[in-house]
């Protein structure tokens, strides 16, 4: 949640946060052939509009810190219910353990994912362009909302844009 202490991430089976051939890695590989599938608290047959809200990941950026304006969501290949419909971005210049904390981060974005009409699968929605000014060196994005009530929430990437 935003401004919340962030929990570990599980790789495993079906009571795990994800399956660890869908790693929040995946997320950010430029291929919109893999994604990041999270079941957040749900197990993969529970089905609910809640399962795998509140759930992302933070990263922090090798060159530094950098300025974030945009934020592009692309889709996964199936399951259109799963698709992210409010995401946020937070920006922090933390490192390493206290990123876990929530007085780390700063919120940029809370909003539209630019998902809101189906685009397709495999398909990047609308950029979304955010009101920062500050350089981050590392960014914390989650979901808040979804499409429709399946057993979690994924994408296939999350760009972010600026300089």
């Amino acid at each position: 949640m935003i401004s919340k202490n962030s929990k570990k991430l599980v790789a495993g089976g079906s009571w795990a946060n994800y399956p660890p051939e869908q790693s929040p890695a995946k997320a950010c590989d430029g291929d919109t052939s893999t994604k990041y599938l999270h079941f957040g608290t749900c197990s993969e047959g529970r089905y609910d509009i809640t399962c795998g809200l509140d759930t992302g990941f933070y990263l922090e950026l090798k060159p530094g810190a950098s300025l974030v304006t945009g934020l592009q969501i692309c889709t996964a290949e199936d399951f259109p219910e799963r698709d992210p419909l409010t995401v946020s971005l937070e920006g922090s210049n933390q490192s390493g353990s206290n990123l876990t904390f929530g007085w780390s981060w700063t919120l940029i974005y809370n909003g539209p994912s630019g998902l809101q009409t189906d685009p397709g699968r495999r398909t990047c929605g609308i950029m979304q362009l955010t009101n920062n000014s500050i350089q981050y060196k590392s960014y914390r994005f989650l979901v808040s909302r979804k499409r429709g009530s399946l057993n979690g929430v994924q994408y296939s990437e999350l760009q972010l844009f600026g300089y």
